[in-house]
């Protein structure tokens, strides 16, 4: 099977990725995550190259309950990112989401999705009911074409917004996550029963055709110098050229 993704003003490129399972639970509606606009875009997946500002928005007339959860696949886990929401009780800093919300069993990059993880997603690692796209092999696959070296694992974080998707309208978020990371939205569309993690499992998910990935803000260089490092290089350096002017002439 075949993915493609655009970007804007660019010829479409195609990734070649593992035949996937698409579907998802019954009663599942889509969420999509782009960079802009107010309908589904299906990027397979969006490029998200402003993470200053970028939309998550229902594909159709559905509405969702609050909280949204947003879901960050953060590339080989090389940071740990943000997300930014005007509707938070911190905009700059949206809490993480609570465990236990709609079935969330981990929110803070312990839950990790591996290479060679089989039929594991993104959203079964959290504990998540949701379809079967969101996995490694399509993460892979896209990373790989937009340049960057094949990833081991992504390291999964997820905050919660205090607001409701509702049908026609989207939400304005931004991030800190990594170039080569994925951002992922997740919604209830009715309370759920004790127990359960959408009722009759009317959820909204991504997809990964809907999904947002970041290609912008890339990864630190290897081997930077821990602070403590380089003051030392710095005194060292002061004290050699001191020396070099002690030394009397010949």
């Amino acid at each position: 099977m075949s993915y493609r993704i655009f970007s804007p003003g660019a010829v479409a490129l195609t990734v070649a990725v593992s035949a996937v399972a698409l579907l998802s639970p019954a009663n599942a509606s889509q969420i999509f995550v782009q960079q802009s606009g107010s309908t589904a875009a299906g990027g397979d997946p969006n490029l998200i190259t402003n993470t200053g500002a970028f939309v998550v928005g229902p594909d159709g007339n559905q509405s969702f309950l609050s909280p949204t959860l947003i879901v960050v696949a953060e590339y080989n886990g090389v940071g740990t990112p943000t997300i930014s929401f005007s509707g938070c009780a911190t905009p700059s800093a949206c809490p993480l989401a609570t465990v236990g919300t709609y079935g969330l069993t981990s929110n803070n990059g312990t839950a990790t999705l591996p290479s060679g993880g089989g039929g594991l997603t993104a959203f079964s690692q959290l504990g998540l009911n949701a379809g079967g796209s969101e996995n490694f092999p399509n993460f892979s696959g896209a990373d790989v074409t937009i340049g960057l070296p094949a990833p081991t694992s992504f390291s999964l974080y997820a905050f919660q917004l205090p607001q409701a998707l509702t049908a026609n309208n989207t939400l304005t978020i931004d991030t800190t996550a990594t170039k080569g990371s994925f951002i992922l939205a997740y919604a209830c569309q009715s309370t759920p029963e004790p127990g359960d993690q959408c009722a009759s499992g009317d959820l909204g998910e991504t997809v990964f055709t809907n999904t947002g990935l970041v290609n912008a803000n890339s990864p630190p260089p290897p081997n930077v110098p821990e602070p403590a490092s380089v003051t030392l290089l710095g005194l060292g350096l002061a004290g050699y050229g001191f020396l070099r002017r002690r030394r009397p002439a010949r």
